[in-house]
């Protein structure tokens, strides 16, 4: 209908695969109709999701904006439910950046939980050694000297 009459209704539910479509037809205004969509309904509760679609989908744009996001609620951000969701790639994008807003040995929790959850997402038993191996590089990106010693040593 949007190539006919440039109406077009968008929610929350039909975005991502409308956007797929867009872009699988090669549709520049029905892509930048979703794009405004999910720009306008990005939280911090949602960043890490809409990150790793915006980087899916090759928006830079969106994945600017998310990651901008990320910085300012970072903590708000890794809390969400859709952070242990994440892939490797989207995670370590993330852990390079130096303006993100938490102490570092919060992040470095938050980075355990994703290690614990992509330990089950590969059926791989949660153990130090699983963890460490799903982590690869991400694991030599968490800045460890930032830490306190008392953070350092109850982590």
């Amino acid at each position: 209908r949007f190539l006919y009459s440039d109406e077009v209704q968008i929610g929350p539910e039909t975005v991502m695969t409308t956007l797929y479509t867009a872009k699988k037809y090669a549709v520049p205004a029905l892509e930048a109709h979703c794009v405004d969509f999910l720009t306008k309904h990005l939280r911090a509760d949602n960043a890490f999701m809409l990150l790793t679609q915006a980087r899916l989908f090759d928006e830079p744009q969106l994945a600017s904006l998310c990651l901008d996001t990320i910085d300012k609620s970072t903590m708000d951000a890794i809390s969400a439910e859709g952070f242990t969701d994440i892939d490797i790639d989207t995670l370590c994008a993330v852990l390079e950046r130096d303006t993100l807003s938490i102490r570092e040995s919060r992040l470095f929790g938050a980075v355990v939980r994703w290690a614990e959850a992509e330990c089950q997402r590969q059926q791989l038993p949660v153990t130090f050694g699983n963890k460490q191996k799903v982590l690869g590089r991400a694991l030599s990106l968490i800045r460890f000297p930032l830490m306190t010693i008392e953070e350092f040593a109850a982590g």
